[in-house]
């Protein structure tokens, strides 16, 4: 597999961790706390997608 790969999802699961602590302190809520830290791995997929083409995008331009 790719090592790029697997290190962007172990951050991502890292964050989303993080912010599932936040908002079960937050809401006092497990399954509010759980559908904030899905959304947020969601969010963080599809910027991260947006990201890379954009820096692919940049590059080709420099050339």
């Amino acid at each position: 597999m790719n090592w790029k790969f697997i290190i962007s999802w172990a951050v991502k699961f890292a964050l989303a961790t993080v912010v599932y602590n936040f908002a079960a302190r937050l809401t006092n809520s497990l399954w509010w706390a759980f559908v904030m830290a899905m959304g947020f791995l969601i969010i963080i997929a599809i910027l991260e997608s947006y990201v890379i083409d954009w820096i692919e995008k940049w590059k080709e331009r420099r050339r």
